[in-house]
């Protein structure tokens, strides 16, 4: 299979932390991978690296083949230029745990903005796609609501469409669901695995376990800025090879069980 994210070798600090240590990551076109890790790890980090909202000091990054930066002999890291990250960026959606929609903006109107002044569609062609996004999601009947007539898990998915509608090859999820009402974390997970059998390429960071078991095609677990260890979710979950694991993912549970019998 093609790739679609490669990762080689990736650094980053904020001051004197060290947040990622010589990180390695592939991402074949098609595939969702899944990141866990107890928070402080670099799972956030390793995914704004990507699309560049974050810039690293060391490595190389390339989505379909094409760098991300330019890569120095010694190693360091140096964005591209703007105009042709923003070129690669409209290939890359990303949704993070707040909603950030335009309170001014109906529904519709919040979906339309990327397509009509990035990908500078006309309005009608604007409209059909949103309108198809949204009806993707579940919220045809919301086009003209105001975001604040919204519950947290249909902003959410009005901020997927938002992101789809730009078209994009691989989406990316920053604790989607972490802002949310545990009752509305479910349509917002669907709306997510939806997209996985539509073959969509997905990195996600997420606390979800049972969602990272039946949905991922390969699970990461990340601990102290590196990928301690990554396989198939039934091979993480079940037989995990670090102690490092077996300790996150019995917490992790025990807490969840916690949840489930209240």
């Amino acid at each position: 299979m093609s790739s679609m994210v490669k990762v080689e070798a990736l650094h980053k600090s904020f001051g004197k932390l060290q947040v990622l240590n010589n990180v390695d990551l592939e991402v074949a076109t098609g595939e969702v991978v899944v990141m866990i890790g107890a928070s402080g790890s670099g799972k956030t980090t390793l995914l704004r690296c990507i699309n560049l909202l974050e810039v690293p000091e060391r490595g190389r990054i390339f989505i379909e083949g094409e760098p991300m930066g330019l890569h120095q002999p010694d190693g360091s890291f140096r964005p591209l230029a703007d105009s042709i990250l923003d070129q690669r960026r409209a290939h890359i959606g990303m949704v993070f745990q707040s909603f950030n929609l335009f309170p001014h903006l109906t529904v519709l109107g919040n979906v339309m903005l990327g397509p009509l002044l990035v990908r500078k569609l006309p309005k009608a062609e604007a409209r059909a796609l949103a309108e198809r996004q949204l009806e993707k999601v579940g919220l045809a009947e919301k086009l003209n609501v105001y975001p604040s007539k919204l519950s947290g898990g249909q902003q959410q998915r009005v901020a997927i469409a938002r992101a789809l509608a730009m078209e994009p090859k691989l989406m990316l999820f920053d604790e989607p669901t972490s802002a949310l009402d545990p009752e509305l974390v479910g349509e917002v997970l669907e709306t997510m695995r939806q997209l996985a059998d539509d073959g969509m390429t997905m990195v996600i960071v997420t606390h979800e376990m049972h969602f990272a078991r039946d949905v991922a095609d390969r699970v990461c677990f990340l601990a102290n800025g590196q990928i301690l260890e990554q396989g198939p979710p039934e091979k993480i979950f079940a037989e995990p090879e670090h102690e490092r694991t077996r300790t996150f993912l019995r917490r992790t549970m025990a807490h969840l069980g916690e949840i489930n019998s209240h």
